[in-house]
């Protein structure tokens, strides 16, 4: 996918490609979160950790094949972890049922250049591809303006709860029969 962006008047073409990871990619991704991290709490805004965005903490959940980036020009500018199973937050659904996001990530040196909204579709095109009936996400309460970026993108509130201690979470899903639906209702009827 190439991507122009307008910075002032000049207008700027770069190569953006979501991809699985690699092992080589872990460096940076680490560097990545590491920076949005400080990033975030030099704002007022913390999200995670430094503790919760090494590769040790990651594993406790996920592996390499679970992650994917966004690159641009060949450096890792975004990223996510994909899975099909979530058992702190939907504890009664099988592995398998749907597609979940987790710790989706833009460096903050490339924020504002519409990555996440690039990884968001990567994941409802996947969970569509793979014929999943829909993907599903968290995010916490407060954080209002993730909310809205995921809800810009189609996805819907289930529900709001206290699953862990620190902090309450919403949960979201995006359900491909809406798209239907949504297409359906595009057609003028004549009677």
């Amino acid at each position: 996918m190439t991507l122009t962006f307008s910075n002032g008047g000049f207008m700027k073409q770069e190569t953006f490609l979501i991809t699985k990871a690699t092992t080589e990619d872990i460096p940076a991704i680490l560097e990545m979160y590491r920076r949005r991290v400080l990033y975030d709490n030099a704002h007022g805004i913390p999200q995670w950790r430094l503790a919760d965005v090494t590769w040790e903490a990651f594993s406790q959940l996920y592996t390499i094949d679970d992650y994917y980036v966004g690159k641009c020009n060949g450096e890792v500018v975004c990223g996510l972890f994909i899975v099909d199973v979530d058992k702190l937050y939907w504890p009664d659904v099988d592995k398998g049922k749907y597609l979940y996001l987790h710790k989706i990530c833009v460096d903050p040196a490339h924020a504002k250049k519409g990555y996440s909204d690039a990884m968001i579709t990567y994941f409802k095109d996947k969970g569509r591809k793979e014929g999943y009936p829909e993907v599903r996400l968290d995010v916490r309460e407060k954080k209002v303006k993730l909310r809205e970026m995921y809800e810009r993108n189609g996805f819907r509130l289930v529900t709001i709860g206290q699953f862990v201690p620190e902090f309450t979470t919403a949960l979201y899903h995006y359900v491909y029969a809406w798209e239907q639906e949504k297409q359906l209702s595009n057609y003028d009827i004549e009677e």
